[in-house]
């Protein structure tokens, strides 16, 4: 007769009907027994179609087995790229695989991932549903069985993702954490039979096939074959979240009709504990759903959470704080103690990552200056051994090592590479980071030696090695007289042309594996120093031969001729005397149209030998020498310059105002003024592999000419 009784359509009905008549039966144990069977049959709760979706744990935060540190943000951010995304049976094989996985491989996909904060005890972490596929029948049936064997941990989740990591500091030396710092892309989320970072089955939502056996009532025979199983594991409220929020309350009341049932020969007592129980779990999860979908500060929440946790309350009463706690937050906002109602975004400033810190390192090695105000009082490396030992995780030196413990790093302002890679990054590996160093100190020590060559030339840029030609254009003479009713008389101008070849200069430094064994450290310092000693003698001494050496210029004559054509080389030792004569030489340089130009000199270039008699002739107030104590016309008229470069002991010049007049030219390629310290190409080959050291390369690219003769003068 039960059986045949159909179900009412309220399930809370139902439960009154049957205590009622459980209660007036008196002693007679089997109809009760019937009734209660009847009202709890799994068909009857559930609907026919089998949904199977599963509630997942996808990634725990904090340190996972392989060594990587998960932060809140990484995991918000993770939550974010998981919805919709597919779900895979293993990780990919290769990374070619794993950039277009088979359709064969799909069982499923994510959805409703949110992120779920950290509690007492326990980290926080990324949920989901994963819905599987009717295709994966077979991982269905595998979940399922798990599920009711209660080993759900058979079977895990484990993410692919594409990011950047650095070094965290970490209690335990011996095993450094990677801590994820950005996710640019989620490749994949796969079920794996070991995961790493926490991922896995949580529960079943809504099966027709429950996995736990249920507690059957005191005094009931035996379960049917149709409720063989509770509804523990898919109507528990316990670890419900936000997504769920729509199915809880149809759960939760039908709990409370199955439990109140089973409770109707039970103690009243016993009833309203679990009553009680019931509207304590109802609270608390209204609490957290609320929390989960209002838009608050986390301290509030935290001051919510606090204030109604472990207490029934009504919903009207948590709306109400809501409510109070935002018009707290308006006011609060009003008088500009909090922006944007206490929810103040943050600045993101500038990260310094584990290679900064090591390249600065490098940098104090070699007695560089840092940004201290950024970076902090840095340590700098003692030895070359110790920088090698940090950046490969080679301290015996084994044999010259390209790995790297660092990752990839940015290429800096003062980067030793040929090429900047599309993505503007490379490996920070040891050659790298030293050969950035090394170069930072050629630039300083480079710019730091005397170049006065700069004041009397004219540097340019050029765009390759082609031949340079820089054209001298005539001049008009005095403009001619036009008579009344004449036409204008047309002039003509002549030009003559400059021209030079830039070249290439530098040489090959290494550095042996014995040199780091040895830690030769003061070696290493002297080679950026020695390599910008040389580079800037090398310069100079291409500008000063062009004086010295009295070249061959562009109209075919030496530079320096005593008459014609160019009328600027003197036969008289350096004097006050031979000094004007020089001056009275550039006056009277003329331009195409024979008209004179009036030069005058600004520097006096002389060789050590000479710079004495310079400094006599130029700053002495009197004439040197003269018993009149005649005034010396000379003093302060010229700016000495001792160059080294030049050779004979007896020659001195007279160069005039580069802004005046074109003197000497010297262009660099590419405007590249500094030279340049280049690391090997192809770090494991060449001579790191035969030769066991590492290669790096200087270079210097320039070329000159003298443009314009009139602006110098030779003496003797």
């Amino acid at each position: 007769m039960i059986a045949e009784q159909p179900f009412p359509p309220d399930l809370g009905d139902r439960n009154c009907a049957s205590t009622e008549s459980v209660a007036g039966a008196g002693s007679v144990q089997p109809q009760e027994h019937i009734r209660i069977e009847g009202f709890i049959r799994e068909e009857q709760i559930f609907p026919q179609d089998e949904r199977r979706d599963v509630l997942v744990t996808v990634i725990r935060g904090g340190a996972s087995l392989n060594g990587y540190y998960y932060s809140e943000a990484i995991l918000q951010r993770l939550a974010t790229l998981l919805d919709n995304a597919h779900a895979y049976v293993d990780h990919a094989r290769s990374d070619g695989e794993s950039a277009a996985r088979s359709v064969r491989d799909i069982v499923g996909f994510y959805r409703a991932p949110h992120y779920v904060p950290p509690t007492a005890g326990e980290q926080g972490r990324v949920d989901a549903t994963l819905h599987i596929l009717e295709s994966a029948d077979w991982l269905w049936r595998l979940i399922r069985e798990a599920c009711a064997l209660g080993q759900p941990g058979l079977i895990g989740l484990s993410i692919d993702i594409y990011g950047t990591w650095q070094l965290r500091e970490s209690q335990d030396s011996s095993r450094p954490l990677r801590e994820v710092i950005s996710i640019s892309a989620l490749n994949s989320c796969d079920i794996v039979t070991r995961p790493s970072a926490g991922g896995s089955i949580r529960r079943i939502l809504q099966d027709r096939y429950p996995s736990q056996e249920a507690n059957t009532p005191s005094g009931a025979a035996s379960a049917s074959p149709q409720r063989g199983h509770s509804m523990s594991e898919s109507i528990s409220p316990i670890n419900t979240t936000t997504h769920q929020a729509s199915t809880l309350p149809s759960q939760l009341s039908q709990l409370a009709s199955i439990r109140e049932q089973e409770q109707a020969t039970s103690p009243t007592s016993s009833l309203e504990s679990t009553l009680q129980e019931l509207r304590l779990e109802r609270a608390r999860l209204t609490l957290e759903r609320r929390l989960q979908e209002v838009h608050l500060p986390e301290v509030v929440k935290q001051h919510l959470r606090h204030r109604y946790e472990g207490r029934i309350f009504e919903t009207a009463e948590l709306e109400e704080a809501i409510a109070e706690q935002r018009r707290m937050l308006a006011e609060l906002a009003a008088t500009g103690l909090v922006r944007d109602h206490g929810y103040a975004r943050p600045e993101i400033g500038e990260q310094i990552t584990e290679v900064e810190k090591i390249q600065a390192a490098f940098d104090r090695m070699f007695e560089l200056e840092i940004d201290t105000s950024r970076l902090g009082n840095i340590r700098g490396f003692t030895s070359i051994r110790e920088a090698y030992a940090r950046v490969t995780g080679d301290p015996s030196v084994s044999g010259f090592s390209e790995r790297s413990l660092l990752g990839q790093i940015h290429i800096g302002e003062h980067a030793p590479l040929t090429r900047i890679s599309e993505g503007d990054t490379t490996t920070a590996s040891f050659s790298y980071l030293l050969g950035t160093s090394m170069n930072k100190r050629l630039l300083k020590d480079y710019q730091a030696w005397p170049a006065e060559w700069q004041k009397f030339c004219t540097i340019v840029p050029i765009k390759d090695f082609k031949q340079q030609t820089r054209v001298r254009l005539g001049a008009f003479g005095s403009l001619s007289t036009v008579a009344e009713d004449s036409a204008y008389t047309t002039l003509s101008l002549t030009d003559t042309a400059a021209t030079y070849v830039p070249m290439k200069r530098g040489n090959l430094v290494t550095i042996s594996r014995e040199t780091i064994i040895n830690d030769d450290l003061m070696a290493i310092r002297q080679i950026p120093t020695k390599l910008a000693v040389a580079a800037a003698y090398t310069l100079a001494e291409f500008v000063y031969g062009f004086l010295s050496g009295n070249p061959t210029i562009y109209d075919g004559s030496p530079l320096f001729t005593a008459g014609n054509p160019h009328n600027n080389l003197g036969n008289a030792a350096l004097s006050t005397a031979a000094m004007q004569a020089g001056v009275t030489a550039m006056r009277e340089q003329t331009n195409f149209a024979g008209k004179r130009i009036g030069l005058r000199p600004r520097y006096l270039v002389v060789p050590p030998e000479l710079e004495w008699t310079a400094m006599i002739a130029t700053r002495s107030a009197g004439i040197p020498g003269s018993p009149n104590n005649d005034i010396n016309p000379m003093m302060g008229y010229v700016t000495p310059i001792v160059s080294p470069q030049l050779s004979s002991p007896t020659q001195w010049f007279l160069v005039a105002d580069p802004r005046e007049v074109d003197t000497i030219e010297i262009g660099f390629v590419g405007g590249q003024v500094n030279p340049v310290l280049f690391i090997q190409d192809q770090p494991l080959y060449g001579l790191n592999f035969t030769q066991d050291v590492i290669s790096y390369k200087i270079r210097h690219e320039y070329g000159g000419a003298v443009v314009d003769y009139r602006g110098l003068y030779r003496g003797i």
